[in-house]
């Protein structure tokens, strides 16, 4: 399309050259214009002089190159016009047939996304017969691949055409794996596990996980395929857009989910290949389930306040104890000088107790200091992992399964609770953990999280099959932005569990690296109501070196509580003391640092550079960090400016604005987020 534009403008420019020219000269012409010289007294043999000679000959220079122009530009304009009629004619079926397989596309995606794995599978069927037929439409116009220019797209449409067949032949694969775990997984469809208890029909699914493992390795390929095509679609050789339609961005965004894609199932694989075994299968597991208050937030996502053991034999879960994190402190009793930190910024706490422990932002180390510990102590249960979980983990399941009754605490909602302006369920949580009661308050507080997350399994295992794809989703997505984070002792489970995401490490990036980390040191549960933004300015200077400003802004909306605890009010909304730690590609250098009570100082961790200071926000105030610094590399136009954005654990959704030039990217971070200007 482009080149036949091009084409036209040429020749429009040409037709006005032959408008303002002589017109062109002809045999006949000349024949008529020697018999007026006879008859104007000249004989045509007769010798001109040399002068007479010149001017001849330059009169019919300028009359033979309009000529020629015209027959080459004519010849042209035919050129174009064979090319573009039978391009038209044999590339209009061929737009009304890739029409007809892109809305089948759309209506198995909308099959697939609400669980409906017959019309889903169906629709599939239908959309592969068509598209096969648009490609041996397309084959017709394949004579274009021998016109210069025109050749490139016909070989996009071509790859293109490829990839989509192999990602509908992956996604035909990869329902016929899962169909046998419809019933299962709470997707409409004929299953293979059938009858007996939810428990049951879980528990043999569990057996045969192994199954689907070969039928990835098969999803993968046809992936490879469909990226190896597409990779060689360049979207600059198109518009921005045309008729109204993005073009360009269509392109690279096709190219994202297809990479994406093939990631996922990599990624996937691992963590399928272990399940079964972190699912109890053949030999029963054990798990210590830890509630991260992400109201007081702590680098791993929240104060580590209450606990449970999970016994999981065989996808059948079973709570076998829960007590008060205190009640581990208690047996600990070890006198360990604190770290530094605490003793700087968490006044009177001299020790280091087990509840503090979870200090690394990278959820393995701070968990394998806590196990360390936590192994040694008597007549405690030895555990294969360890599981944390956070409020909004609660939160979420409630919306989907709906009030929970728990024995001898009441119901638990949702609502929003007038007390506290929060869930009702964190609320209530609040009261039962942190007010100070007439009865002993560990006596409610080290009985509250197992009774509830078994009450939560049982009504997740006793509802409809309509709901489990929902409760599915929903772990998925908590998962994925790092309110339940997983520990594994076993190396392979541990190693698939890094691999799938799930294993809260910090990430290892050769660009620009971001992560925020703040540590609450003040007791109450002001992270309940604080919000932040994040903006940042990337400026790249003339000899390429990139210097970024980062302002950090914390805003507490919320009116301040009784924080007294002689008068028995529930301290949510007091003062926040907050560490915070900025980290960024190692051998960053800081140029100025506002905004903190202490001198920002920079140190090394984890393979970063991180920039850390405190503060202190008082309700219904707001706090500014401000951090100049300069990138240990320069900026490669090639490369582009990419820069991977790390969420910390138990963090809602920060919001962010990005500046790169005269470009501006805002988003809410929800999850690990990779930005490319």
């Amino acid at each position: 399309m482009a080149d036949q534009k091009f084409s036209k403008i040429e020749l429009n420019n040409e037709e006005e050259q032959v408008v303002d020219a002589r017109s062109p000269v002809f045999p006949s012409d000349l024949k008529k214009e020697q018999s007026m010289t006879k008859e104007e007294g000249k004989h045509p043999k007769e010798k001109d002089s040399p002068l007479e000679k010149n001017s001849v000959l330059h009169k019919e220079k300028k009359k033979k190159w309009p000529k020629i122009a015209g027959l080459v530009f004519l010849g042209l304009f035919l050129f174009v016009l064979a090319i573009s009629i039978p391009v038209a004619i044999l590339a209009g079926p061929t737009i009304v047939s890739a029409k007809k397989t892109y809305g089948l596309v759309r209506e198995a995606y909308e099959f697939g996304k609400n669980q409906d794995l017959v019309k889903a599978e169906e629709k599939l069927v239908e959309t592969r017969i068509s598209l096969e037929e648009t490609q041996q439409k397309y084959n017709k116009l394949s004579w274009t691949k021998f016109v210069p220019g025109l050749h490139l797209y016909y070989l996009d449409g071509k790859r293109g055409l490829e990839a989509a067949l192999a990602g509908i032949e992956a996604a035909e694969i990869l329902l016929e794996a899962i169909t046998p775990y419809a019933d299962v997984l709470g997707f409409k469809g004929q299953g293979s596990f059938m009858g007996g208890t939810a428990e049951d029909r879980i528990a043999r699914a569990v057996q045969t996980l192994d199954k689907i493992t070969p039928e990835i390795d098969r999803v993968a390929e046809k992936l490879k395929v469909a990226e190896a095509n597409i990779s060689q679609i360049s979207s600059n050789r198109y518009p921005e857009s045309f008729q109204g339609k993005k073009i360009r961005e269509n392109i690279d965004k096709a190219k994202e989910i297809v990479l994406a894609a093939n990631l996922a199932m990599t990624d996937a694989k691992p963590i399928l290949e272990v399940l079964p075994s972190i699912l109890g299968h053949p030999e029963g597991k054990k798990y210590l389930v830890i509630f991260q208050n992400d109201g007081e937030l702590r680098p791993t996502g929240g104060f580590m306040t209450a606990y449970a053991v999970l016994a999981v034999d065989t996808g059948k879960v079973k709570a076998e104890k829960s007590d008060d994190i205190y009640g581990l402190d208690r047996k600990f009793g070890r006198d360990l000088p604190a770290p530094e930190p605490i003793k700087k910024y968490l006044p009177l706490v001299y020790s280091w107790h087990l509840r503090d422990m979870n200090l690394s932002p990278d959820f393995k180390e701070s968990m394998m200091t806590f196990d360390k510990y936590y192994s040694e102590l008597p007549g405690e249960h030895q555990v294969d992992g360890i599981i944390t979980v956070d409020t909004k983990v609660l939160k979420d399941l409630i919306d989907v399964l709906g009030p929970i009754e728990v024995s001898g605490f009441g119901k638990f909602t949702t609502e929003e609770d007038p007390r506290c302006n929060i869930p009702q369920v964190i609320c209530e949580l609040e009261f039962i953990v942190d007010k100070p009661l007439a009865t002993h308050v560990s006596d409610r507080k080290s009985t509250i999280l197992g009774p509830m997350m078994q009450e939560i399994l049982y009504k997740a295992l006793g509802s409809g099959r309509g709901q489990w794809g929902e409760i599915i989703k929903t772990g998925y997505n908590l998962l994925e932005e790092k309110h339940i984070l997983v520990y594994f002792k076993d190396d392979k489970a541990q190693e698939a569990a890094e691999k799938f995401g799930i294993a809260g490490r910090v990430k290892d990036y050769k660009a620009d690296f971001f992560m925020v980390n703040d540590t609450n040191f003040g007791g109450a549960k002001s992270n309940l109501y604080v919000v932040q933004e994040v903006e940042q300015e990337i400026e790249v200077k003339e000899d390429g070196t990139i210097q970024k400003k980062v302002s950090l802004v914390y805003i507490h909306p919320e009116p301040a509580d009784d924080c007294n605890l002689e008068s028995g009010g529930l301290c949510l909304s007091g003062i926040l003391r907050n560490w915070f730690r900025v980290y960024v590609p190692e051998g960053s250098k800081l140029i100025e640092g506002l905004g903190s009570e202490v001198e920002i100082e920079t140190s090394q961790d984890l393979g970063k550079t991180v920039f850390e200071g405190f503060f202190t926000l008082r309700p219904e105030s707001r706090a500014k960090v401000i951090l100049t610094y300069e990138l240990p590399f320069k900026y490669e136009e090639s490369e582009g400016c990419k820069q991977f954005i790390q969420k910390q654990p138990g963090t809602k959704e920060p919001k962010y604005t990005i500046y790169f030039g005269n470009k501006e990217e805002k988003f809410g971070l929800n999850k690990d987020k990779e930005i490319v200007f």
